[in-house]
């Protein structure tokens, strides 16, 4: 476990994170060849979906080894349609190294991923890359870091420049290491100008270090020098509070700098045996092989057979052992087989240690959070959470006949994706996700899947309900039963929660007799199919007053007296309809930049921030998702193909 490494490479889409993966595949000998997202020969991105269309859709695990260490790395999807794959991989992951595009700089995506990892508390590693490009600033891109996310970014590995001011080679902050790329050392004049920039980072490192610790303070006001093993292990110790953020530079095209990247995930990130008590180690026992073994499923696969990964917290996991499960009157699984995978590739192993993710191949009905564990030893694990989707298609085959077969894959691939909603609805397979791109590919996927013929309409907005104020109703229901009346009387109160987009939570002010827990369920029923146009939101309801009478009827009665009581009470509070938002991040020519205003105008967006750099115009803001639908098509006509957009979801708000 102290050799062991597991950490995700995140960034924005096309920043390099598949690049990166394959050079460190290469590196360190895990494969011979360098795969291409270009060319669609990466490894990592083995879906013909992915090579057609150059991204990663889903997340790819793979294991190799560094000198003694061996290094778990996980290539997540860069588009935000597919940040479940993002968040089920963080929520077993020890750290993170963030890429960012060295032109770019930080994107919305960036942001996103930054803020999933600071939930969970993973250390962070920032990888500069495509400094070869014209236009790269690395030391922009670090004050950018420390400016939008407010950390110390501190320099670990700084790129040099020729004196052309080309890049040509790197350094090390630490001990002063460089490599000169193409065997080509400047000048001895330029040389001492490079030494200089070196003791500047190396001074900055220093300085960033001794401010977290009064250990290396001591020294440095001493005017003692740090020795680079003391130096390395206080900045680690820092890395792990999430006291500083250590940047390195490099190409990974080129495999500039991938080495020493790999020598910092080994330096600064944590082994399994460093990790703090919380999240899927807070366990008793967590990362202790001879402990009764524990494990959690975060990601399924229906595919080329079905692979359920599991990452071991706690005691040995072994081919043919007998499984408990998490999920409720979920019967016991046998393990018949284990694999360590590369990519789409595996090799079987006959156990896993904590610390390890494996895949257990076979289908056991296992499902994205369950916990599995020694029958022995009852455990459940935290569960990753996902958010709600946005965006809705019906799916219709050519042949009625073939509804049943498309609903039943669809289902199916709903396994592999939590952020996939697959209801029917009169009679129409009704299809939720999270983004245009997100529904193509499902559509894409099910089309190799099945063999019918079938269209998707056109995307629609997901809407919610909430309420604009408090209310309560009060309502009677009288039945005439073996010549005697019946009555309940219900009342029920809805509050509006602070946080107005949280899930519905409901409350019983009155003993949960069957009549009681009947209409609770009802309400429940009510509350997720909404009054009008989707699911409420923001509120909380409570069942405060049942009055009835005897007899066999009066379970119907209650029922019907809360769902009238439920309904006046909307009625009172003010039904508000809720439709998604979308932050968007566009880049365009400045000559554009009025044309792409005026158009973000008419689609009501808010501009929040514009800027001019390096690309042109940066423009941010935020607008109702339905009127950014197609949006990308449009920009690139403004700008003839100029122009870049990135949306992510940002809530939801009132409909105007």
């Amino acid at each position: 476990m102290d050799r062991l490494r597991t950490f995700g490479i995140v960034a924005h889409i096309d920043a390099g994170k598949t690049t990166l993966t394959e050079r460190i595949l290469h590196d360190s000998g895990a494969q011979g060849w360098v795969g291409s997202v270009d060319q669609g020969t990466a490894s990592t991105d083995w879906l013909p979906q992915e090579r057609s269309r150059g991204i990663s859709i889903m997340a790819a695990a793979t294991r190799v080894t560094w000198g003694q260490h061996v290094l778990q790395v996980v290539d997540t999807p860069g588009h935000v349609d597919f940040i479940a794959e993002v968040e089920r991989c963080l929520h077993v992951l020890d750290g993170v190294v963030v890429v960012v595009d060295g032109v770019r700089g930080v994107e919305s995506q960036t942001e996103v991923v930054w803020e999933q990892a600071t939930a969970r508390r993973l250390p962070r590693l920032v990888f500069v890359n495509k400094l070869d490009r014209p236009g790269a600033d690395f030391d922009n891109v670090v004050a950018e870091l420390a400016k939008v996310f407010d950390c110390v970014a501190v320099p670990l590995v700084v790129p040099l420049a020729d004196a052309e001011g080309a890049f040509a080679g790197l350094g090390d902050a630490i001990t002063g290491a460089v490599q000169w790329f193409l065997d080509r050392p400047p000048s001895p004049e330029h040389a001492r100008e490079l030494q200089g920039q070196l003791r500047r980072a190396h001074d900055r490192l220093v300085e960033a270090v001794a401010d977290q610790e009064d250990a290396i303070l001591e020294v440095v006001v001493a005017g003692g020098q740090l020795a680079p093993g003391l130096l390395r292990a206080a900045l680690k110790r820092a890395v792990l509070r999430g006291a500083l953020v250590p940047v390195l530079a490099g190409a990974a095209l080129w495999n500039r700098g991938v080495d020493w990247l790999l020598d910092a995930v080994i330096a600064l990130l944590p082994a399994a045996s460093e990790l703090p008590r919380t999240g899927l180690w807070s366990v008793d026992r967590a990362g202790d092989a001879a402990a009764p073994f524990c494990g959690l499923v975060f990601k399924v696969h229906h595919l080329a057979g079905v692979w359920n990964y599991v990452r071991v917290v706690r005691g040995t996991l072994r081919a043919g052992m007998v499984c408990a499960r998490s999920r409720p009157g979920a019967p016991a699984c046998e393990i018949a087989e284990l694999w360590m995978m590369q990519a789409d590739r595996h090799s079987v192993v006959p156990s896993a240690l904590p610390g390890e993710i494996v895949v257990v191949p076979g289908e056991l009905g296992l499902r994205t959070g369950e916990t599995l564990y020694d029958p022995n030893s009852p455990v459940t694990l935290p569960v990753p959470r996902f958010p709600a989707p946005v965006l809705t298609a019906t799916f219709e085959p050519q042949q009625a006949e073939d509804g049943a077969r498309l609903l039943a894959e669809l289902r199916a691939m709903a396994v592999d994706d939590p952020t996939l909603r697959v209801d029917r609805d009169h009679g129409l397979v009704v299809v939720r996700g999270m983004g245009e791109l997100h529904l193509e590919i499902v559509a894409d996927l099910l089309r190799t899947r099945v063999d019918c013929q079938f269209t998707v309409s056109r995307p629609r907005v997901d809407r919610r309900e909430t309420v604009a104020r408090d209310g309560s109703g009060t309502a009677e229901t009288r039945a005439m039963v073996g010549g005697g009346e019946c009555s309940a009387i219900c009342r029920v109160d809805v509050h509006r929660l602070p946080d107005g987009q949280a899930p519905a939570v409901f409350e019983v002010a009155v003993p949960e007799q069957p009549a009681v827990l009947a209409a609770i369920q009802d309400l429940r029923q009510l509350v997720a199919l909404g009054c009008q146009v989707g699911p409420m939101v923001g509120l909380r309801i409570v069942l405060a007053e049942v009055v009835a009478s005897s007899g066999l009827a009066i379970e119907g009665l209650v029922q019907q007296a809360a769902a009238k009581a439920f309904a006046l009470a909307i009625e009172r509070a003010g039904l508000v309809i809720l439709e998604p938002w979308v932050a968007f991040e566009l880049w365009c020519p400045e000559d554009s930049s009025a044309a792409v205003l005026a158009d973000l105008g008419a689609r009501e967006g808010q501009v929040v921030g514009m800027s001019s750099g390096r690309l042109g115009a940066r423009i941010r803001g935020r607008a109702p998702l339905a009127r950014m639908l197609g949006y990308v098509t449009r920009l690139r006509s403004i700008t003839k193909g100029r122009g870049q957009a990135a949306l992510r979801p940002d809530g939801y708000a009132a409909q105007a």
